[in-house]
Order: C-alpha cells, then structure tokens, then sequence
C-alpha cells in the first residue's frame, strides 16, 4: 500500500510526508478529564519534510492541561542502523524565552527524532490530558482525515464512558478514512474534506457561560471610564480609537485562566498597556458608559472555524455593540491603530467567525466579505525624458476599504525618515523625493523608470506601480488553487498623464475584458494611459484579469 502512494505521490508532486496512520481518540473520562490521544506514524520523503518531524513541538497551558509521549522513536531504513528512541524535554514555549516572558503558562514538549533521513519512519503516540478549561466548561474537538501531507489511513474514535451529552455533527463515535488522495490539491480530496466535529455544549451555552465569567459589574465603578467618554464623546469609532493609540500593546498571561482571562479597566489604563482581550474588555466598559449594548467577543482569525467550539478554538477578541431595537452587531477591534476613519476593524477580520459573549448566549457570526468598496485609484502625471528613459512626475493616490487602510497604515506607522523609501517601494518609483497625506490621497513625488530601444516603448502599469495589487496577483499566478481569498483585495484604476518630446508613434490597442480594461491615445497634447484591473473575489475572471494586467503589449508603444 505504501509503494502504491508513493509512486502517485512522486506523479502528481511530492509532498514533504506520508502519514501511514493518523489516529485521534477521545476519551470522557470518569473525573471529568478529557483525553486525547494522537498515534502517527510518518515518513518523510522531503528534505523539508525531515526538517518538519525532526523536532515535533506539543504546545499546551500548564495547570489546564499536561502531556505525556507514550512513544517517540524512528525507525531507519537504511541496513545496520535499526531504531533509536526520541529524546523528550519540556519547558517554556520557545516564544517566549524570546521575549523573556517566562512567567508564562504556555509550555511545549519537545520530541527530538534522532539522525532522521528520508525514508525513515517516524512512529509518535502523544496523550494530551484536559482537566481544565478558559471561560466555559464547553469543550469542543474537531477531526480532518485532510492533513498537510499525504495519508494513507485516518481514524477518530470516541469513547465516552460517563456518557457525557454530546453535540455533533455526525452521528457514531468511530471514523475511518481510507485510501485518501495523495496530495491535499489532488482532484480526488474533494471527496474528504469534510470534518467531524464534537463537542458538550453548543456555541451559545459558550457564549454565556463566557459572558458570566467576563462580566464583572465592579468594571462600571471606575471614574476614569467617564473622563475617557467625556474626552471622546459617544462615537464609538472615537473611543475605539483612543483603546488603540493608547494602550500599548505588551504580553499579559494573568488571571483564573491565563491566556484568556483579561485584566480589568482599572489595570489597563493604570499599566497604559495590554493584549487584545484586555482593549476588548476595557472598549466593552467605555460603550456601556455611553449607553450602548455592547460586549466582548471571541474572534478566530486562523483558518475555517468548525461549527462546534470551545475557548480555545479562538485566538483574538474583539468587542461588539447594538442599539436596540436592532438586533445586528456591530463589529470594533481596539487592537490595530491607524485604521482609516470610520473603519471598525482591519480588512483582516473579513470572513472571520466570531462569538459575543452574552448573557442568554448566542451562536456563531460571521464578518462579511463583500461590501466594502476596496477601490485604489492612481493619477501619474509628468513628463516624459527619452534621454534618460525617466517619468518625472507625481502620483496622487486616493482610495476607499483594504487600499485606504494600507495606505494609512503605511504612513502613520512609518518613521518620517523612512517614508519616502516605504512609498517609494509601495508606487515602484526609482527615487522618491517628498511624501504627503491628508487622510483622504495620498502624494508622491519621483522618477518612475521607462523601457525603451530603438523601435518600443514601455510604460510603466499596474503591475509596475502598485504593489499592492502585484502582491495579490503574485499569490495567485501561474495557477490559483480551486478557492482563495484575497488578502488585500482592490478593484485599481490607473491613469498615466504625460508631456511627451515630439515623436511619430503607432499606439497599441485598447482591450476590455471584463473585469479588465486598458487604452492608451493623445488628448490635448498628451499621452495618457489609463488601466483598470478588478482584483477581488467578485470577479470571476480574475484569473484572465491577472494575466492581462501581467502582460506588456497594452502598454507598448511603437516608435516610427
């Protein structure tokens, strides 16, 4: 059976692994500890793949939860070398020693596979024990035969021997998954990417047994609550942005959970500083102040979030509010400043899932992807050098959604020293003498670069001058996967203005193509250029756009 999957595997691409078995079982126990137990049994067919199993880290909180290795060894292929032991040691985890923040509850285990090669066989059986979990009793475990690597064989069982009240989404307590495709892109996982989740609770009990936890009434005695609503108003896009510029952001792992348990406001805006769920705490208490509904949210902005959770499926929280009597949430992160005004959140969020933490409970929401008018539109105008193959001239820049914010944060984050190098990289000129922003356009004044011989002449495009969309197109050429989301997604508009010397030309083609359009010609004794490229997941022929907006023979012109 592995002969088999190796040779499709080397047919169709070489993963960096093959797992021969991947086993998850789950066990209820008695005392109320959960179990987890994961057997693997792995062969690493790259040299990125020996890297990978080489050292194998096992992150877990100490005092919710410990681990034991109940196998660690490999067995080598190669005559006269047999099998060795891995070496197990536990300590902080590695990000934090870093950061000297050993006083931290994150640890991990570490599984050292000695003098691993390709082709030999790593066997691991881990046990994960859960006697405690943040916010909520709920607990929640979601199995995927999918891995990064190929499989051959997947299994999930549960075992629940105090016959705990379990939630579902597929009904049965063992799973088997046989025979799966080689490759994660390969046509035939189609058929097994589902997954199978459990849980003892729903997202709502989550939801309110969290908010119970979170929501200490002793937060509204705090008068410096009152001054900061005062000095902001009732906007709460005005106190978001205060929580933003001024709580610096800093480590915090304090608390009856720690790694989810926030400080109160008093501690906040005593320290001046601390993570996300600290701001979402303290913007939480602010809206309440200024009479709105408002309250904490646990974010996930990491992947596809299952249908069933618990507090650890989350890694950020936010803060949300309504006025009554409409029922909707409105979103704000404290976390990111610089954001465009009127901007809740950074583009970032789009399509995450998130929770609020209410009393009564509530279930899963989701931010939405569309609707946000991502438009970066770029005016070049100046004169045309054919002497030194140059464009003299200023970019003003405006735009609307993910541009706007990148733009502001490029420049508010910038050191001033800095700024005409980031801008000159961010526009591809060759040299940038001044940049302005008024919170609306952006201003750059340069030298952008043309190409040119004795018969052509290139002008520079979109893919030249915004880096912004050529990063995106980067991601998604030669050939996009089956379903993607842009991360910095824009519909881009760009016209080139220019004073030309006096020369006979032949001017290219327009094209128009939908979600593309290009056309070049002389207007009051100019050549202007103008593009237009839709790079967000509404067009369906983004991948067509992509490689217009890539080609040259729209921005060509012919010297006579």
């Amino acid at each position: 059976m592995f002969a088999a999957v190796l040779i499709l595997t080397l047919l169709t691409g070489s993963p960096d692994a093959v797992h021969l078995l991947h086993s998850v079982t789950v066990t209820f126990e008695e005392n109320g500890t959960v179990t987890e137990e994961t057997i693997a049994v792995i062969v690493p067919l790259t040299g990125r793949g020996v890297q990978r199993f080489s050292t194998i880290s096992v992150a877990f909180r100490e005092g919710m939860e410990d681990i034991e290795v109940v196998q660690a060894e490999v067995e080598h292929w190669r005559g006269g070398r047999g099998s060795a032991e891995a070496s197990v040691s536990t300590g902080p985890h590695r990000i934090l020693t870093s950061t000297n923040r050993l006083e931290s509850s994150l640890r991990e285990t570490i599984v050292a596979v000695p003098g691993l090669e390709v082709g030999d066989t790593v066997k691991v059986d881990i046990v994960r024990r859960i006697h405690s979990l943040p916010l909520s009793d709920v607990y929640s475990y979601s199995f995927s035969p999918q891995l990064q690597d190929s499989v051959v064989r997947s299994v999930f069982r549960l075992y629940n021997q105090p016959q705990v009240e379990l939630y579902s989404t597929e009904t049965g307590s063992f799973w088997e998954f046989r025979n799966l495709s080689p490759l994660p892109s390969h046509v035939l996982a189609a058929y097994h990417t589902h997954t199978v989740s459990v849980a003892t609770g729903n997202p709502a009990r989550l939801s309110a047994e969290a908010s119970e936890a979170l929501d200490i009434p002793e937060h509204s005695n705090c008068s410096r609550l009152d001054e900061i609503v005062l000095e902001c108003g009732s906007d709460p896009g005005r106190l978001r942005t205060w929580v933003a510029e001024n709580i610096n952001y800093t480590g915090a792992d304090s608390g009856v959970w720690p790694g989810w348990s926030p400080r109160s406001p008093e501690e906040t805006l005593t320290d001046g500083s601390g993570v996300c769920r600290d701001r979402a705490i303290l913007l939480t208490w602010l809206l309440r102040k200024a009479g709105y509904q408002a309250y904490p949210a646990l974010a996930s902005t990491i992947g596809e979030t299952p249908p069933l959770v618990d507090a650890r499926t989350f890694d950020h929280m936010i803060t949300v509010y309504r006025v009554p009597p409409d029922t909707g949430w409105t979103v704000l992160d404290p976390t990111p400043s610089g954001l465009p005004p009127g901007a809740g959140f950074s583009f970032g969020l789009r399509g995450c899932s998130y929770l609020p933490l209410v009393p009564g409970g509530t279930d899963l929401h989701t931010i939405p992807m569309t609707g946000w008018n991502d438009t970066l539109k770029i005016g070049l105008t100046g004169e045309l050098n054919l002497d030194e193959n140059v464009i003299t001239g200023e970019i003003n820049a405006s735009a609307s959604g993910a541009p706007m914010e990148l733009i502001t944060t490029l420049f508010t984050q910038t050191s001033p020293s800095n700024r005409n190098e980031m801008f000159r990289r961010f526009f591809g000129a060759v040299s940038c003498d001044s940049v302005s922003f008024n919170g609306k356009q952006v201003t750059v004044s340069g030298r952008w670069k043309v190409y040119r011989n004795d018969e052509l002449l290139l002008l520079p495009g979109l893919r030249e001058i915004s880096l912004h969309g050529t990063r995106s197109a980067s991601m998604l050429l030669p050939c996009p996967p089956d379903s993607f989301v842009i991360d910095a997604p824009a519909a881009e508009i760009l016209t080139v203005s220019l004073v030309v010397p006096p020369v006979e030309t032949m001017l290219p083609d327009s094209v128009s193509r939908s979600g593309y359009s290009c056309e070049m010609k002389y207007l009051y004794g100019r050549l202007v250029y103008t593009e237009t490229a839709d790079i967000t997941n509404t067009n369906a022929d983004i991948l067509e756009t992509l490689l217009l907006r890539s080609g040259t023979t729209s921005r060509t012109v012919r010297l006579l």
